[in-house]
């Protein structure tokens, strides 16, 4: 094979190979920065009571025990629970996908009130 039909080989190859790379590049979309929210678990309350979550989509809650008590951020009917050691931090991503109004406990203390609700729109 002459140098000019191996030099034009490889000329059809490369230009092949570069338009199908730049087929998956022009294909990918940057991610969607996710929401934040968060919650503060305090001795026997959540700040907020209520918390709005969207359906479907990955959410982030940052889950904060300022209080020095041990405690759960428990959504039992979305499969979410947490326990959190006093002055723990806890960083989770979410994700419910049917809406409603659901309970959330403490399953520690709901008894004395440490209750709230999660709405999922």
């Amino acid at each position: 094979m002459s140098a000019i039909k191996r030099l034009t080989s490889l000329s059809v190859i490369l230009a092949l190979f570069l338009v199908g790379a730049m087929g998956v590049f022009a294909e990918t979309q940057p991610l969607e920065p996710m929401a934040k929210f968060e919650v503060e678990i305090n001795d026997d309350y959540f700040n907020p009571k209520a918390i709005t979550l969207p359906q479907g989509k990955p959410f982030v809650l940052v889950l904060k025990n300022n209080g020095v008590k041990e405690h759960t951020f428990t959504v039992e009917k979305l499969g979410i629970d947490y326990e959190l050691k006093p002055k723990q931090i806890k960083i989770v991503t979410v994700g419910p996908k049917t809406p409603g109004t659901y309970e959330l406990i403490c399953r520690y203390h709901s008894k004395e009130g440490m209750t709230g609700q999660v709405i999922v729109k």
